[in-house]
């Protein structure tokens, strides 16, 4: 059998190229990749958030109260508002690659 048409163990078919299915369902697929990727960055952004206020209060230059009452400036809140988008669009990027046949 080739390795193109072996079937994977959840039942599905690859499909060659950069966006293999491995379930039955490229909308499935798709959607297993989303919540992966959001996982992997909630993690990242969650573990580095952690140290740098464990590091700041070490320090003495930042109190958890103070991180805990921050309110964002115009500029601030834009940028925020930017880093949202770009964070969001990392998330869904996986919806797009779905064939429109599916």
């Amino acid at each position: 059998m080739s390795e193109l048409t072996q079937q994977t163990p959840e039942g599905g078919t690859p499909i060659a190229g950069e966006n293999p299915v491995y379930l039955k369902d490229p909308v499935l697929d798709a959607t297993v990749r989303m919540v992966v990727e959001l996982a992997a960055q909630v993690w990242i952004e969650r573990e580095r958030r952690i140290t740098l206020e464990s590091l700041l209060e070490a320090q003495g230059t930042l109190s958890r109260a103070a991180i805990e009452s921050f309110k964002p400036d115009a500029a601030q809140a834009a940028a925020l508002k930017r880093e949202r988008a770009r964070f969001i669009e990392d998330v869904f990027k996986e919806l797009r690659r779905i064939p429109p046949t599916a």
